[in-house]
């Protein structure tokens, strides 16, 4: 089989192959070929299994979602992190599954059918379409009583929590005192002491920087970084080394003519009337009656298409659409354009933009180039292609060799006649080559490439990219030695000692800002700079006025208990700066609650009560889950 796909797989067929094959490999291990076929269970919840075939299912489909949202699947969330929350969503759905059971819900035939017909995806003209309902089931590999069930389970769990959620109740005086603690503004000021300024006051003394280094070396190590070995397989590389004759060529030409032509292409005008703006039947009528004037030459198709086309863009050019090749065209508005000589008028035509008047005013015909004018193309069209063959070849064959021969890439070298190749040191943050892809970083620390020393898996970096790689040589994170990193261990120092210095001023001024309640002692401060004091009016506990980790201060802080005093507090920023807050005024938001938000606050409470539901439901339940599964 591997033959006849080497000998037929040519262009995106390559391709589609080299992703089929890597899907299931990727999925479910190679082992998974090898052991016939075991189910592995997932986890089991009450004694009720959950198969590791719906957890991949499960997990393939968030990680579709997440790279449709992100464009590319976060680092952050590798695989064993999303298929620890998919499995824990397994988990729960199948503890409701089991309370909905033994509770006794139930879903009518009816409730099932109304369900179905108003789902939006069956509809057509706004009314359940029988023969669409088929057509969809049948394209998802569903049939109609598999998908009633999963309609039926989905409306019986809903029961259990809309009945939990409807227990939910929020007193609207409770909600508007919510509200207004959300909706409150604190208003007030920042004095802020710099740990830089105090640098100056710091004397690097050789053995106190000896001493702050000996007590800190975990700031002055280097990085656990890793040397590979590894085997790449570059489709582009290995085209560049395929020669072909002028024979091979022109036979590759000849099969594939249709890529090398340049297609038909006309130059078209239309008059639009549009169907949102008319209406079908009265879009219908306004085209009817423009093509009538036409015909009659009352007006010419020019004036018309000036004055009276809903394309306003294309009217300020008599409706000129430029040149078009067939397949740019809608289907209906192609299959008449094609119907047409130069100078010929269509009758309305009804498109997806609305009923449309064509006409055509020049053709460009189809040409078919000569063969040494494209040669270059066909070359690398057919090294492209070969190279795609010889790719799958040896990716099964890299693939296969470096899993039995896990402890040795020289198997797998001699199998795919490639030199196994040794990477720069790499990080787990960064590297060069290899080592700036993150599957490979990702692999170069796993477990098994790292502890246990065996090869990795496959790591697909593009369609048409692959390694495999394997540890040779590993150093752990070390101490810096002392001579090598004193000037960083004596900035640090200085750095430290600053801190310390801004944070005893800080603690001192914060001392007498708190005895009088108000902001006099800043007077006694001879370097006191303009720009180190700030003033916060109307803050809300969602602003970006000023720093977030002030802003959560302002609102832990008490206001001051007498009237035309100030609260203060203070928080030291990451940099070292002491911030000193002052809370002079607190202003309770509005504690009127409209239907919309006293439905949010319900809305939120539901959903805690079922948080809350499920905790329950978990620590109660016995829930077993399987290690293995938690794995590639």
């Amino acid at each position: 089989m591997l033959q006849t796909i080497n000998d037929k797989a040519k262009g995106w067929v390559a391709y589609a192959i080299v992703i089929f094959i890597s899907i299931p490999f990727m999925l479910f291990g190679i082992g998974s070929y090898l052991d016939g076929g075991e189910k592995v269970v997932a986890a089991t919840v009450n004694g009720e299994e959950i198969q590791s075939s719906a957890l991949t299912s499960a997990v393939l489909q968030q990680k579709q979602r997440l790279q449709s949202i992100y464009g590319t699947l976060p680092p952050q969330l590798d695989d064993k992190t999303i298929r620890q929350q998919v499995i824990d969503d397994l988990v729960n759905r199948e503890l409701l599954r089991q309370s909905v059971d033994a509770n006794g819900y139930r879903v009518s035939d009816a409730e099932v059918g109304d369900q179905i017909k108003s789902m939006p995806s069956f509809q057509k003209d706004g009314k359940f379409d029988q023969t669409t309902y088929q057509q969809l089931l049948t394209a998802n590999r569903l049939n109609a009583a598999t998908f009633e069930q999963q309609t039926r389970d989905d409306l019986t769990l809903q029961q259990m929590t809309r009945s939990v959620s409807s227990s939910s109740f929020v007193p609207k005086q409770e909600a508007g005192l919510y509200q207004s603690l959300v909706e409150q503004e604190r208003s007030g000021q920042t004095y802020t002491i710099r740990s830089d300024a105090f640098k100056a006051q710091v004397v690097p003394d050789k053995e106190k920087v000896k001493s702050f280094y000996d007590d800190n070396t975990s700031l002055f190590m280097t990085a656990e970084r890793v040397k590979l070995d590894y085997l790449l397989l570059d489709q582009d590389k290995i085209a560049e080394g395929i020669e072909a004759t002028d024979e091979q060529l022109k036979q590759n030409f000849e099969e594939n003519a249709t890529l090398y032509l340049t297609p038909e292409q006309r130059k078209v005008s239309h008059i639009l009337v549009s169907v949102d703006k008319h209406g079908k039947e009265g879009a219908e009528k306004r085209a009817g009656d423009l093509y009538a004037e036409i015909v009659s030459k009352a007006k010419t198709f020019e004036e018309l298409a000036t004055t009276e086309s809903d394309d306003t863009l294309a009217a300020d050019s008599a409706g000129d659409m430029g040149f078009l090749q067939m397949q740019d065209m809608n289907a209906a508005f192609a299959d008449a354009a094609a119907k047409l000589k130069v100078g010929e008028i269509s009758p309305p035509v009804l498109t997806p933009a609305g009923y449309e008047i064509i006409k055509v005013t020049e053709i460009k015909p189809e040409v078919v180039p000569e063969f040494d004018s494209v040669k270059d193309q066909v070359k690398k069209a057919f090294q492209t292609e070969e190279a795609g063959k010889i790719f799958i070849d040896k990716i099964e064959t890299l693939q296969t060799t470096a899993f039995e021969n896990d402890s040795s890439l020289d198997p797998s070298s001699d199998a795919i006649n490639d030199a196994i190749l040794t990477s720069d040191w790499i990080t787990r943050t960064d590297g060069e080559g290899i080592g700036k892809e993150f599957k490979v970083r990702e692999a170069a620390f796993s477990p098994e490439v790292k502890t246990e020393r065996i090869n990795s898996s496959l790591i697909e970096i593009s369609p048409t990219k692959a390694l495999v790689v394997r540890l040779n040589t590993h150093e752990d994170a070390a101490a810096k030695p002392f001579a090598e990193v004193e000037k960083e261990a004596s900035d640090a120092f200085i750095a430290a000692e600053a801190r310390k210095l801004a944070v005893a001023r800080g603690e001192a001024l914060l001392a007498d800002l708190q005895k009088t309640s108000d902001w006099t002692a800043l007077e006694t401060i001879p370097e006191l700079q303009t720009e180190d004091v700030q003033t916060f009016e109307q803050l809300k506990r969602n602003d970006r006025k000023t720093t977030p980790q002030i802003v959560a201060e302002v609102f832990k802080m008490d206001a001051a208990e007498a009237e035309g005093k100030s609260a203060f507090s203070n928080i030291i920023l990451p940099n070292g700066d002491y911030v000193v807050i002052g809370l002079n005024k607190v202003v309770n938001g509005p504690t009127e609650v409209s239907a919309g938000g006293l439905a949010s606050f319900k809305a939120e409470i539901a959903r805690r009560e079922q948080d809350a539901l499920l905790k329950a439901m978990r620590e109660q339940a016995e829930v077993v889950i399987n290690p293995e599964a938690l794995e590639n």
